[in-house]
């Protein structure tokens, strides 16, 4: 959200000091020469490729993964899978682009990779499958709900399938006529998904590939299936039940165990503090279960999810205790009881290992770069397959090597040789309170020492979540009009340990804004930021902070709100949130005093001298429109200057790239215009 969802730990910086990154090697070919560098430009960000849903052979050996970029001309997002070859040869594409596909997988016996697409007539995405030898991909699946995931069975002739049921069909006779939305659940909305009806909740089937035969193993209920996984023989399957709403229950995710046959019986095995990107990974004999484990519900949302084990015969569960402070990511099962994973630690995405048996914990990778995806396969003697970026080094897949990155492909290295990156520094800062905050800044393009700039604070999202030393076009295009751009890490982020990142639980807008407020005065001190020409933005969180920080401080002499809550009370029973609310904030007829704090810009809004530009989609159910819609009204009503843009259909990420390309565009006009 905004309010929640979306991390070498570095040395603490003494306050007032500014450390230097060493440049990353750019991709050198023979017999090119370098290309004429220019600050970066909206076509330059809309052409960058990224790369996601990285899945590793057995062996190993090669990944697969999926390529997604913009295309222009039909104002779409297309994605498509290709293979990554460790040993070095040229990465090569396997499906064809005309239909956008995704989640690839190889089969266990190594000889097919499926993958999910929509085609055709298909209302649903459907599992296809190519053989690894060649020729063309086929249909494989033909079910009616909508495929969340799937996993292949040990001896490649299952599919575990986690599904939802099908939507209901509208009358034959009247094919156009629209069905009333029956809800009975007390979470009744998620993004992207719209209202949550029984037939919403995901349920298990398995799926023969020979017959092409469907059986349901799991009851839809009024609970989500989520991180279904093959017991190593092929006769059980583990997942977990999300109880997440349940505002009494200290543990919200039930790692249960079933029979992977018809008719068998659930057994809820532990009763977990859930923890957002949940994986289960079997122990080789069967009997443990190694996953993650977050927090109370209470602090849920600000957990840092740690690495825990189960015995499934007792039920106890084990912290990994090398885990602890950290935030741990993506695990995968790297086999011989070794769990990789990514850690969130201080401005680096940080991929590791951890021994399950001894605890033990081994940091890799270059510094340089922030890892964000990987896989592995079960030789322990072949490479870890990763995705990473860095400041100055779009997304590519790497061989991980220890503390080495080896560059398996080239999609942006073209692109990423033709731009002059603004340089980026780290800095501390020291909050009124004496807390410590660290942040990230972005030198303006053309930066000469000495000289003060306009200063946009761009602030993340999440909050759980961090700004970390990857490439970040919002703050490297901010740079390239001029601006110094400062990113914190305000209390409430990952990367700082359980304590910092729980700060602000059912607190929200106070301590964030005071190490907000730090960074500011920093850059004013160490004469780079005009004091007179200050800017505020953000998106989700940070269109939520930026509402705070208006409504506080009239230095800032522009604000762009992405996404934003003025207004708390507004977003009860309309947004994704009722489990935070009721279990972090107590409904508002118990805790009216602190809802009425926590919608203090609305509240206050003849307070707001800020000419304030609100940004949102019309299709968000994480953090609705009518933050920005009620903001602005009020604006206009005590006679600041301001503006509402809103993006038809779109939810709380904006894809179609002629409004991305909207959005970079607006930003740069609205600090343009009040900030030179």
């Amino acid at each position: 959200m905004g309010i929640a969802k979306w991390r070498q730990a570095s040395r603490a910086l003494r306050c007032g000091t500014i450390l230097a990154l060493a440049a990353l090697p750019a991709f050198a070919v023979a017999g090119e020469s370098a290309p004429a560098r220019h600050a970066v430009t909206i076509d330059d960000i809309l052409a960058m490729r990224s790369l996601s849903e990285m899945a590793c052979a057995p062996d190993g050996r090669q990944a697969a993964y999926v390529v997604s970029d913009a295309d222009v001309k039909t104002d779409k997002r297309r994605s498509v899978i290709w293979l990554a070859d460790l040993a070095g040869a040229p990465a090569l594409q396997l499906t064809d682009g005309e239909e956008s596909a995704s989640a690839p997988a190889f089969s266990p016996d190594g000889k097919t990779i499926a993958f999910l697409s929509k085609r055709g007539k298909d209302k649903q995405a459907q599992i296809w499958l190519l053989d690894r030898r060649g020729g063309e991909a086929q249909k494989l699946t033909d079910v009616k709900g909508d495929i969340a995931a799937f996993r292949w069975s040990p001896d490649s002739r299952r599919l575990l399938l986690t599904l939802s049921g099908p939507a209901p069909e509208p009358p034959k006779d009247d094919p156009e006529r629209p069905l009333p939305v029956v809800v009975d659940d007390a979470k009744f909305k998620e993004d992207g998904q719209g209202f949550i009806t029984a037939a919403s909740h995901t349920h298990l089937a398995l799926f023969d590939v020979a017959t092409r035969t469907e059986m349901r193993l799991t009851a839809s209920d009024s609970f989500d299936v989520i991180a279904a996984e093959w017991s190593p023989d092929g006769k059980s399957v583990a997942y977990l039940a999300n109880h997440g709403i349940d505002p009494a229950a200290p543990a919200t995710q039930w790692l249960t165990v079933v029979e992977a046959k018809a008719g068998a019986a659930p057994r809820v095995v532990a009763k977990l503090a859930g923890a957002l990107g949940q994986a289960l990974i079997w122990s080789a004999d069967g009997a443990k279960i190694a996953h993650l484990v977050g927090d109370v519900p209470k602090l849920n949302q600000y957990s840092q999810p740690r690495l825990a084990e189960t015995v499934l015969a007792t039920g106890q569960t084990r912290t990994v205790a090398t885990s602890v402070g950290t935030y741990v990511q993506r695990p995968v099962d790297l086999g011989g009881g070794r769990v990789g994973a990514i850690l969130a630690e201080d401005r680096h995405e940080v991929p590791a290992v951890f021994d399950l048996a001894t605890g033990g914990v081994q940091r890799l990778g270059d510094p340089r770069l922030a890892v964000f995806d990987q896989c592995g396969g079960q030789d322990a003697r072949a490479p870890r397959a990763v995705i990473a970026s860095g400041d100055d080094a779009m997304p590519e897949v790497y061989a991980l090597e220890g503390k080495t990155m080896r560059p398996l492909t080239a999609h942006n290295r073209a692109l990423n040789a033709g731009i002059a990156w603004s340089p980026v520094r780290d800095f501390a800062a020291m909050a009124s309170d004496g807390s410590e905050v660290h942040g990230i800044l972005t030198l303006p393009a053309g930066y000469v020492p000495g000289q003060r700039y306009p200063t946009v604070l761009w602030i993340h999202g999440g909050p759980t979540a961090q700004d970390a030393h990857e490439t970040d076009t919002m703050r490297q295009w901010i740079a390239a009009q001029g601006y110094a751009v400062l990113a914190v890490n305000y209390r409430g982020s990952s990367g700082r340990g359980d304590a910092y990142g729980a700060a602000i639980a059912a607190d929200w807008g106070n301590k964030e804004v005071l190490d907000l407020h730090a960074a500011v005065d920093w850059a004013v001190a160490q004469g780079i930021a005009d004091p007179a020409r200050l800017g505020v933005g953000g998106w989700s969180y940070g269109g939520i902070l930026t509402d705070y920080l208006i409504v506080r401080d009239s230095r800032f002499k522009a604000g762009v709100s992405g996404a934003g809550v003025g207004n708390i009370f507004a977003f009860f029973g309309v947004d994704q949130y009722i489990e935070q609310y009721v279990q972090e904030l107590g409904p508002p007829w118990q805790n009216t005093a602190l809802w009425t704090r926590l919608s203090e810009p609305l509240l206050h809004a003849d307070r707001i001298k800020t000419p304030t530009l609100f940004l949102g989609g019309t299709a968000d159910d994480n953090v609705p429109l009518i933050g920005g819609q009620q903001l602005y009204q009020a604006l206009k009503l005590t006679g600041v200057p301001t503006r509402l843009v809103a993006y038809p259909g779109e939810h709380h990420g904006l894809v179609r790239p002629s409004f991305l390309r909207d959005r970079f565009e607006r930003i740069a006009d609205w600090y343009k215009r009040y900030l030179k």
